[in-house]
């Protein structure tokens, strides 16, 4: 009989033990499903220097896996000049660069009296005052979302007062595995603490591209090393049962032309450089006479058949390149594979005219970036037509559930791109 009651007590507890692993199981599966990820976030990652050819020059399995559960625009349209921060802005203002005001890599602003510079270093690029656009990061803070930058140009500045939940300060050194791992810590947060808009941002493509140009070999191994660090965000995500909540945008700032040394047009054979002031070189270049602007204009004008030379309001149209103070009295504009520059500078190192540039015309399609994505709020195995990166804030704001501030893009431009399952 004391054996009886003795089992009957332990089968008892056996029971009650199952019962409560069963709820612990479910309870944990649940978790684990979805971790509480909800289907309106948005991971915006930018691989700089990513023209939207590579894919047909390196062998890249997880983006092509990417793409076949996504969509793919058959190029992403920079804004005008093609460079890294005025490209970079308007995908995440949704304006142009007279109206977000980073015109240029590096400006001059007649009010401020000041210098605006790009670099790791740089003190205006943390400076607020320099931008005069709401990024979505802004947007969407302000409409109670929280958004975690790992590094995008402009996120480490107070904008409109108001910076990202969490953000870094670009520093080159930390690795791209660090920079994925950042970002899984942030989708691990708890729901109270987890944000709803994420940016990831590399450079390497663009470094390799501009030291070897777009066809080297090289820059072939670069993209096929994205490709590795991609497959290792799908994997960590994939892990967590996240990969299919998540909206993942991945696009770049601009493509890349070779260049030649052999193809240079040197300024000072037409014009005396102790006349003006260079604010910018590049294909793109800014000019500030220290003299008579039509002076220099006519000097300039007509002096070399691959290049365009213009006063500031005469810019074509479709360039949006003409109304802020920031933008130069003259604008020279190199032909696609053209480079600008001076004697001097040539004669020091001429090599350094071999390679990739950008910051050409925006409709020549060696500068067209990427954009593909998948996530709930996108199509399956979709292909469609390239757009302008303006319309990519309407995008996001759409996908997020927060209303845009005024902007240049439409989201009509990108809704082909769309499914219906944003909850």
């Amino acid at each position: 009989m004391i054996y009886t009651k003795i089992w009957a007590s332990r089968f008892i507890l056996y029971l009650l033990a199952l019962f409560i692993m069963s709820g612990c199981s479910k309870t944990l599966k649940q978790t684990h499903e979805n971790n509480g990820v909800p289907k309106n976030t948005v991971l915006l990652i930018s691989i700089d220097g990513f023209s939207w050819d590579y894919f047909d020059k390196a062998v890249t399995p997880n983006f092509d896996k990417f793409i076949k559960t996504g969509v793919h625009a058959q190029g992403l349209i920079p804004p005008f000049p093609s460079k890294t921060f005025p490209s970079h802005i308007s995908i995440v203002t949704g304006r142009y660069p007279e109206g977000h005001g980073v015109v240029a890599n590096t400006m001059f602003d007649p009010v401020f009296n000041e210098y605006y510079y790009i670099g790791e270093n740089s003190k205006p690029v943390l400076d607020g005052k320099w931008y005069e656009a709401e990024p979505i990061w802004v947007t969407a803070e302000k409409q109670g979302k929280k958004a975690m930058t790992m590094f995008w140009p402009s996120s480490e500045a107070e904008i409109m007062g108001v910076r990202p939940t969490e953000y870094f300060v670009y520093n080159e050194s930390i690795t791209h595995s660090e920079r994925i791992d950042q970002i899984v810590k942030w989708l691990d947060y708890p729901d109270y603490k987890r944000g709803n808009f994420f940016s990831l941002y590399f450079s390497e493509i663009d470094t390799r591209g501009h030291q070897y140009g777009p066809n080297s070999a090289e820059v072939i191994s670069a993209v096929e090393e994205m490709d590795a660090t991609i497959g290792d965000l799908i994997e960590k995500l994939q892990s967590r049962n996240i990969y299919d909540d998540v909206n993942i945008i991945i696009t770049s700032d601009h493509g890349m032309a070779d260049i030649s040394q052999d193809s240079v047009i040197f300024l000072d054979d037409y014009i005396n450089l102790d006349e003006v002031e260079i604010i910018d070189w590049g294909p793109a270049c800014a000019i500030l006479p220290k003299v008579n602007i039509d002076k220099v204009f006519s000097e300039l004008v007509n002096a070399h058949p691959k290049l365009d030379v213009y006063k500031k309001g005469g810019l074509p149209m479709e360039l949006n390149y003409n109304n802020h103070r920031r933008i130069q009295p003259i604008i020279a504009i190199a032909k696609e594979h053209w480079s600008i520059s001076d004697r001097n500078t040539y004669n020091r190192d001429p090599y350094i005219y071999n390679g990739g540039t950008h910051g050409y015309y925006s409709s020549s399609e060696s500068m067209r970036g990427i954009f593909i994505a998948r996530g709930p709020g996108f199509k399956k195995d979709f292909v469609g037509p390239g757009f302008s990166n303006i319309h990519l804030y309407e995008l996001m704001c759409h996908l997020l559930k927060i209303d845009p501030v005024n902007n240049d893009g439409l989201l009509d431009s990108t809704s082909i791109y769309l499914s219906n399952n944003i909850e």
